[in-house]
């Protein structure tokens, strides 16, 4: 047998068992180094001398040792904020409540509500234009608007319409007109998002102003008055972005909600409309019928 490969094995069995000890030797060290670091090295003689103060030696020192450091409260930071805070907790509260009525106004009731979908086709299978109309009327929701916008087309121009486009038109401007207010309101969001940065970086630019009139006029002599005024720019540049960020949030994530709720509301319309078309015209390819007589007492959905 070769003696080189003989060897092998024996270092590696030499190095695995001492591992353990090696391991054992790196914690000892660990905890030697800082009782090695705490250990006096100076001559005799090199000791510092220590100073010892007297009541009359230094007055001020005595009278800071005997109070402790005050820390600044959230209040105090606002305070130090100026002016620019006052519209930026403005926007804080708009972007609250505006979240708050978006999570509780985009819901499916709001805009597809079940009972009122199963009831339309019901009346759409059963070729029952009235009986939509009738659905449409008794619900405040976007469904019942488009749906309601839609049966009026049809009374106006007749069952040929629905072989067409021209009537999602109609009930495109029906839910632009239900959703009008919502987009009003979300696109505040995003106006929201752009002004407060901007608000904070002009408390900002007045905090230094403020902070370079003040070292023009005391120079150094009163240095807790320029940091005020530092404090002051930099409090509002960061309450700005506290108030952006949630805000850019909240538009993206209602923008999204409200896009998959009104295009829910077009599939199950166009459900509606698919089932009126095979029960009204059948498998006729008829250009044209003729209109149906629309329920008395018809009022549009406001």
């Amino acid at each position: 047998m070769n003696p080189s490969r003989r060897g092998k094995p024996n270092s590696i069995l030499c190095m695995t068992k001492s591992t353990p000890l090696l391991f054992l030797l790196g914690v000892f060290a660990l905890f030697l180094c800082p009782l090695q670091a705490q250990d006096d090295f100076s001559l005799p003689g090199d000791e510092a001398p220590v100073v010892v103060n007297t009541p009359g030696s230094d007055p001020a020192a005595a009278a800071d040792a005997g109070v402790e450091q005050k820390r600044e409260s959230l209040l105090d930071m606002i305070k130090a904020g100026g002016w620019a805070m006052i519209p930026l907790f403005i926007m804080l509260f708009a972007v609250i409540a505006l979240s708050v009525y978006m999570l509780l106004d985009l819901k499916k009731n709001t805009f597809s509500p079940k009972k009122v979908i199963e009831a339309m086709q019901a009346s759409a299978e059963a070729g029952d234009i009235n009986g939509i109309t009738e659905s449409a009327r008794g619900s405040a929701s976007c469904l019942g608007q488009v749906m309601n916008g839609a049966c009026e087309y049809i009374y106006d121009r007749g069952y040929g319409v629905l072989n067409g486009d021209s009537i999602f038109d109609q009930m495109s401007d029906a839910s632009l007109d239900f959703n009008r207010k919502r987009v009003s309101l979300l696109n505040y969001l995003s106006v929201i998002s752009q002004a407060a940065p901007m608000v904070g970086l002009l408390g900002t630019v007045s905090g230094m102003i403020k902070a370079f009139a003040t070292l023009k006029q005391a120079g150094m002599g009163d240095p807790g008055q320029l940091a005020g005024n530092i404090s002051e720019a930099l409090v509002t540049t960061a309450s700005g972005l506290i108030v952006a960020l949630p805000a850019i949030f909240m538009y993206f994530f209602f923008r999204d909600k409200m896009v998959a709720l009104v295009a829910d509301v077009d599939k199950n319309c166009a459900k509606i409309l698919n089932s009126l078309r095979r029960a009204v015209l059948g498998n006729q390819q008829q250009a044209a019928v003729a209109a149906p007589e629309p329920p008395q007492q018809q009022h549009p959905l406001s």
